[in-house]
């Protein structure tokens, strides 16, 4: 069994992405029901759809288990989706798997290598890199999601 401190961040790491969280709505209440078109919607060229979005978290969360797995990772970049219903519902499946994948990582952490400091990083330790990067990050971007949506119904 984790640590308390391991068992804490992955509860609050399925908070935010699963919920319920009270405030704002998970990741996962972001894109229930979102249709691939709404996915691929962008409100300019040059802003990002929501499609965007969950292929940068499923790209972020790629790079949380690089951080843990060995305290170095390549900075996640955006991608430019496209494709059909399927290729869409691909992509949420990519994201929970990771997200699973994620936390099966995070359970086999010790609490002392979270406050170790990372080569890669100058001065955080990986449980401040894997906060910010983690809920506090996927929070923001599920906010981002449900603002694209009410663009569009409005």
């Amino acid at each position: 069994m984790p640590h308390p401190l391991v068992q804490a961040l992955i509860a609050h790491f399925d908070s935010v992405f699963e919920g319920p969280n009270g405030d704002y709505s998970a990741v996962l209440e972001a894109v229930a029901c979102v249709s691939v078109t709404q996915a691929l919607w962008k409100p300019t060229p040059t802003q990002n759809s929501i499609w965007q979005i969950v292929e940068h978290l499923i790209a972020s969360k790629e790079w949380q288990i690089e951080m843990l797995e060995h305290g170095q990772a390549t900075s996640p970049a955006w991608v430019e989706p496209s494709g059909d219903e399927a290729a869409w519902q691909a992509s949420l499946a990519r994201l929970k798997d990771a997200h699973h994948r994620l936390k099966l990582v995070l359970e086999q952490v010790a609490e002392a290598d979270l406050l170790k400091v990372p080569v890669s990083e100058e001065g955080r330790t990986l449980l401040e890199l894997i906060l910010s990067a983690g809920p506090a990050h996927e929070a923001h971007h599920s906010g981002q999601m449900d603002y694209l949506k009410g663009l569009q119904a409005g």
